[in-house]
């Protein structure tokens, strides 16, 4: 049972580039393609998984199959139009008046099919079966999979760029991105960079290419898992302790769990009882996790959690 729930924590993590077609008017912020005015019907995008997708005319009835894109749907005012999430779809609290279709890796198709949706969007976690089901409703499917917070600013234009609600993304993009540099431009001052092990269970971390190790870079942290070989590799003990992270970030195991490691004692970050346990599923847990707009708050949050010392409580 231990190891089910690690693969869902691990594969749950992984929901996490994108690319960007034009709408009125693209102006680029920081890296990131802004767009403004009406969407002009048919526009056609290419999702995260390279696929074009035509959108003939503005979607009035959205399924949406992650937390995150139901997030990203109601922050630029589009929450009216969803008419189907999954079960983890807690926020914002007006999505829990949404009809739930299920998991998001097994979604109830039938149910899908009785809501009839204009759009879905999706995470990658969706198989080639199901997507092929719902096109064949008549449903565009757009997938998301983002590794960073530009991949995921650039999901956000597009959901607005795809609902005809441009400038409504504009505006929550344009504060992600001013908000985040607030912490870049803070963290950056660091007198020294603190290391950092990501626990997403069983000594599994986050790796180069995963959303985690793009925030720890962000931050101004050194992930010292940052040179494996995947973005999802497990360490050993010895490897670990061998590192010697100066912050042990647990997102499964309680600290309980991780001091009683044996060799474990020896690690800086344990010695000083610099452990972070962000306990999945739970609020703080979820906003360092989703690729949605509060990313940038769970940023904010991992900042203030790995150097303290630097800001103001």
């Amino acid at each position: 049972m231990r190891s089910l729930w690690i693969v869902f924590v691990v594969l749950t993590l992984m929901i996490s580039f994108t690319g960007c077609q034009q709408s009125k008017t693209t102006t680029a912020v920081s890296g990131v393609e802004t767009k403004s005015g009406a969407t002009t019907y048919p526009v056609t995008v290419t999702d995260d998984l390279g696929n074009a997708v035509t959108i003939e005319k503005e979607p009035q009835k959205i399924v949406s199959l992650s937390p995150s894109s139901t997030e990203i749907l109601f922050a630029i005012d589009q929450g009216d139009k969803v008419v189907g999430r999954t079960d983890y779809d807690d926020y914002p609290q007006e999505a829990l008046a949404v009809t739930s279709i299920g998991d998001f890796n097994a979604p109830n198709i039938e149910k899908i099919m009785t809501l009839s949706p204009d759009l879905v969007l999706a995470s990658d976690f969706i198989s080639d079966d199901v997507r092929k089901q719902l096109e064949a409703t008549g449903a565009k499917v757009v997938v998301f999979s983002p590794t960073s917070i530009d991949g995921i600013m650039n999901n956000i234009i597009m959901t607005g760029e795809v609902t005809n609600a441009n400038d409504q993304a504009t505006t929550v993009v344009k504060k992600m991105i001013a908000d985040r540099q607030v912490i870049i431009d803070k963290v950056k001052t660091a007198t020294t960079q603190k290391s950092v092990f990501v626990d997403v269970g069983d000594f599994f971390s986050a790796g180069p290419g995963s959303m985690m190790d793009s925030m720890l870079t962000d931050i101004n942290a050194k992930n010292i898992a940052a040179d494996a070989a995947t973005p999802w590799p497990q360490l050993s003990t010895e490897q670990i302790i061998t590192s010697n992270p100066d912050v042990y970030i647990s997102l499964y195991s309680t600290p309980d769990q991780i001091k009683a490691t044996p060799g474990f004692d020896k690690i800086t970050a344990i010695k000083n009882d610099d452990i972070i346990y962000y306990k999945f599923l739970d609020p703080e847990s979820n906003q360092i996790q989703r690729p949605g707009p509060r990313i940038v708050e769970g940023l904010a949050l991992l900042a203030e959690d790995v150097y303290p010392e630097m800001f103001s409580k």
